[in-house]
This record gives structure tokens, sequence and C-alpha cells, in this order.
């Protein structure tokens, strides 16, 4: 977000956006309740050349970085009801002894909850975030809109 200028920058680390997606409690997939805002917007080569940036990187791709708060719908193993649990919390994980990686709500999401809640959030949350850059020109020709949601942090 360096070279892009100051106003946009403050509009887009100001933006909040929500994704409401709670599955019923008699379905097997699993939903969320989280906000989210974007923290940097950069052109993947910017740092190579000089005339480059977001606006500007008509054929490469746009990276975005996220800050997500919020519920994750899970089931903790032997129960039958989901519940919310705060994000951060649900994807902790703990390694065991045979050097795999446990964690105490796996039953929605499978044995890589850190990964699985994430790949979930960029399919979920990629098209609301290409509207909302395109707004301020930061689009380009790519077939695929070329934004990538590039890393996911949890906020406390």
């Amino acid at each position: 977000m360096k070279k892009l200028p100051q106003s946009i920058k403050q509009i887009i680390k100001k933006k909040t956006f929500t994704l409401r997606d709670v599955q019923p409690q008699d379905n097997w997939s699993a939903g969320v309740r989280i906000s989210y805002r974007i923290t940097m917007v950069k052109a993947e080569n910017e740092q190579h050349y000089a005339h480059l940036n977001p606006i500007t990187d008509k054929w490469g791709y746009i990276l975005v970085n996220l800050k997500v708060k919020g519920m994750v719908q899970m089931r903790a193993k032997w129960e039958d009801e989901k519940s919310l649990v705060e994000i951060s919390e649900a994807t902790k994980s703990t390694k065991n002894s045979w050097g795999c990686y446990d964690t105490k709500y796996d039953c929605i999401w499978g044995n890589q909850t850190n990964k699985n809640v994430r790949a979930f959030i960029r399919r979920r949350t990629q098209e609301e975030i290409q509207k909302f850059l395109k707004l301020f020109g930061i689009s380009n020709e790519r077939h695929d809109g070329g934004i990538v949601i590039n890393k996911i942090n949890w906020e406390k």
C-alpha cells in the first residue's frame, strides 16, 4: 500500500466487511459469522519495478492481506450439536505423539481446520473484495480478476 495515494489507503483500511453464512444444525457443512478488513494491497512485482502499483498493474496479480475476527461454526468430537467458537480459538492445534496436529474441533472442517477455514474465507470473500477495489481503479484485465487473497490473520 506504499504506492497508493494516502486518501485511498485510509478508505481501504477503514472499511470493514461482514460475512454471515451460518448453516442450520441438521446440515453437515459449517459456516462463519465474521468481520474482516483489508490490511494490505500491492502489485505482485511492485518491489522490482518502480512504475508498478496496484492501480497501474494491468496484467500481474494484486495481492491482498486480510484481518479477520468473529466466530466459526464447529462441532467438537463426540458431540451432536454445532456451536459458534471464536475463530482464533477454533483453529488452534497441538502436536500429538505421532507428529500430526490435532484440534479440539475437527468433525466439520476436517483434520487441517486452520487451512480449511482460511480456504473457505478466501472463496467467500474474493468477489466482494474485487468489487470494492474496482471502485478505486484497482483491477486488471486478467480473466480471473487478478485479485489474490494472500495472507489471512486473526484479530483478537
